[in-house]
């Protein structure tokens, strides 16, 4: 059995949390209130699902940006930097991972403040992290909610405008798929929520368009696919907020240049 069946989250590195924000919540996400994680300089909001979930991250103290999320934030400029992928217990997955082969650090135990109603609670984690995976530009690791009930407090977090409902893709561009497909193998035979599609740079562009990529990555994560309920509801958020996007058959799609390093794929269930 393959120690991993489903994606938790992606991180979307942003140099401006604020301005990055402001975007997301003109393609009709709602956004969680602004995190911020103590001691290590950066902060986040998410934009929520039922069952996964994008988490926007930016460095909001210069000075005392620390850990690796925030050196890539800085080193690697804006774009999707991270997969997490989920697991209910951290120390069995990181036995699983090891007993498969792939280099798997100790379980760590990570926590952010969250304000609700006045009242100052902590969000747990217990993340694995997976260092020697050659994906480029990607971190990989497995978070694990201690507190799942503050992850997703607010019921209202889920409710966006333009009627998403979850991240149904990550489109991954390399010169060698196959080899990065047989490390996926090594880790998941199958995502149970969502797919890892991964292909050449050019067979992107054919299918998403060249202007889609503008602002990617050469390599590594390069677009999302989004779902949603309703198309027509997603091209009337771009449109008031005057968003810049193409339509794909039976897709919409925003360009990296204009969703912050990723082109975003909207696509119905």
């Amino acid at each position: 059995m393959a120690p991993i069946s489903r994606l938790d989250h992606v991180v979307i590195a942003v140099r401006n949390l604020g301005e990055a924000a402001a975007t997301y919540r003109k393609f009709g996400f709602a956004l969680t209130p602004r995190g911020i994680h103590e001691g290590k300089g950066t902060g986040n909001h998410c934009i929520m699902f039922a069952r996964t979930y994008i988490e926007l991250l930016g460095v909001v103290d210069a000075t005392g940006a620390e850990g690796r999320l925030a050196q890539r934030v800085k080193a690697r400029g804006e774009g999707a930097i991270a997969i997490a992928y989920g697991a209910d217990d951290a120390d069995k997955t990181c036995a699983a991972l090891r007993a498969a082969g792939i280099e798997a650090e100790n379980p760590k135990d990570l926590s952010r403040p969250l304000d609700l109603d006045g009242t100052r609670e902590l969000v747990r984690f217990r993340n694995v992290m997976m260092p020697k995976l050659n994906l480029p530009e990607t971190m990989q690791f497995v978070c694990t909610h201690l507190t799942p009930e503050l992850t997703r407090a607010r019921h209202e977090w889920q409710l966006h405008p333009s009627g998403a409902t979850g991240v149904a893709k990550i489109i991954i561009a390399h010169d060698k798929p196959q080899d990065v497909a047989a490390e996926f193998k090594t880790l998941f035979n199958k995502l149970d929520n969502a797919m890892i599609d991964v292909r050449t740079r050019r067979e992107i562009e054919n299918e998403a368009g060249a202007e889609a990529l503008k602002d990617a990555p050469a390599r590594g994560i390069v677009g999302l696919g989004i779902r949603v309920n309703e198309l027509d509801a997603v091209g009337a958020m771009l449109s008031m907020g005057r968003i810049p996007y193409r339509e794909a058959g039976h897709r919409l799609i925003v360009p990296a240049s204009g969703a912050h390093g990723v082109f975003l794929e909207f696509a119905e269930d």
